[in-house]
């Protein structure tokens, strides 16, 4: 069948909407009609080269449809079933699976990074030649097929887009908060970065009981939209935000930092606005090539702790559906991250709004 796709063929080059061929599902695969995908940062990293991919691919690692074929040995989910797309699911068997550490499981990351589905192949062509699954799910598309393993069926009642959200960043900002940070009542925490995952980590540490949230941006226009989320202050992130954090705590520092840019810079700095004893989550990926210094005698005299939090941080299949149910329930206003809706045809205005720092989430929604 014929698919409408985002292409990226070239880093550092703007991506390409295209008409690609796209097979049919085969043993253990799903064939699913896309109704929203999320345009994320991750994404950027692809295209800038911030990160490695294999190319030429089809972008896309947020996303949400409904399942329309299925191949042979399908179990898990059936033709109508709605679900979001896991772009790291596990498999159940491998030494981080076996010690309840599905999200860091082996067999997954290879698979999703290799560019194929779990047989070693692509189900996408050019004029013959293979292109590449982004993550092994690359959602952005109008169809695209994946492994069932990468299904997780949604509740009638969760939007297309929100489940997408939900796929990736929102389950990334909120298990810096609750898993990583392990926030509780009446903690402190200050979130560098109100982008997606920044402010889905607000949402996170409102939902875990936190006290005092303080969100930090360099762009002031995104104070009302973290407060909507949950944070009890905004400050614009300039060089005296860190003595604001020291003063207004009597110079002790907050519980928990989530420094949610991936600025190495960043993360050196904000380690000063750590309480003794307490810690600091990265969840902001930087550039591979780069480091993070630290004075270490400060940091071992003063027990904090510094901690990477990668995806959900938990069971990424799990998350998903406790997830929902906390949208559902009124304790993630996930809708309230989404600033703008753009057609495929209009990707490139979607990740240049996002490349502003001044929108939410940016959703492609499909027809």
């Amino acid at each position: 069948m014929q698919i409408r796709a985002v292409t990226l063929n070239t880093v550092g080059e703007p991506v390409q909407v295209e008409t690609l061929e796209l097979a049919q599902p085969l043993s253990g695969e799903v064939l699913v009609a896309m109704g929203a995908a999320g345009i994320c940062h991750s994404d950027q990293h692809a295209i800038s080269g911030h990160h490695g991919a294999q190319i030429p691919c089809v972008l896309g690692h947020e996303g949400a449809g409904e399942v329309v074929a299925i191949g042979p040995a399908v179990e898990r989910v059936r033709v109508g079933d709605r679900v979001a797309l896991n772009w790291i699911p596990s498999c159940g068997n491998c030494f981080y699976c076996s010690r309840n550490q599905k999200h860091l499981c082996s067999e997954g990351l290879q698979r999703i990074w290799s560019g194929y589905l779990q047989d070693g192949t692509s189900r996408i062509s050019r004029d013959g030649q293979p292109i590449m699954h982004y993550c092994g799910i690359s959602t952005w598309a109008d169809h695209m097929v994946v492994s069932e393993a990468s299904c997780q069926r949604i509740p009638d009642a969760v939007p297309f887009e929100v489940a997408a959200l939900i796929g990736c960043g929102v389950a990334t900002g909120v298990g810096a908060a609750v898993h990583r940070g392990e926030l509780s009542e009446g903690d402190s925490v200050a979130v560098v970065g109100a982008g997606g995952v920044g402010l889905s980590a607000i949402m996170g540490a409102r939902m875990s009981g936190a006290q005092r949230i303080i969100a930090v941006d360099r762009q002031p226009d995104k104070a009302k939209l973290a407060m909507d989320l949950g944070a009890t202050e905004f400050l614009v992130a300039d060089d005296g935000a860190i003595n604001k954090v020291l003063d207004s705590t009597n110079g002790v520092g907050v519980d928990v930092v989530i420094e949610a840019v991936g600025n190495t810079g960043l993360q050196e700095s904000w380690l000063q606005a750590v309480r003794r004893g307490g810690t600091l989550v990265c969840v902001g990926i930087p550039n591979e090539s780069e480091a993070t210094h630290i004075l270490t005698a400060d940091f071992i005299r003063s027990e904090k702790s510094i901690k990477g939090s990668y995806y959900a941080a938990v069971d990424s299949a799990k998350a998903i559906d406790d997830l929902c149910v906390a949208y559902l329930d009124g304790y993630l206003p996930i809708e309230k991250l989404i600033s703008k809706r753009v057609p495929i045809t209009e990707v490139q205005q979607g990740l240049d709004a996002m490349l502003t720092g001044t929108e939410g989430r940016t959703v492609i929604k499909f027809d």
